[in-house]
């Protein structure tokens, strides 16, 4: 079964903000970026309409509420 346009966006948003989560931990993101600037100017071209601050929201809800376990 193939991933939606929507799954897809969720994916690279999920990416996106650990990616930027990283980045501003090692100090290479200036501090007045918001991550959600760090999504706009990061995130596909072809993924940008099926993002929205619902969809940002639920990725940030989903990811703070589980613990990160490496395996």
């Amino acid at each position: 079964m193939a991933l939606s346009s929507r799954e897809k966006t969720i994916i690279i948003t999920s990416h996106l903000v650990s990616l930027y989560s990283e980045m501003v931990e090692e100090g290479k993101i200036p501090q007045n970026q918001s991550v959600i600037d760090f999504l706009m100017k990061n995130i596909p071209s072809e993924h940008k309409k099926d993002l929205s601050m619902d969809l940002i929201d639920d990725v940030f809800a989903f990811i703070s509420s589980r613990p990160m376990e490496l395996s």
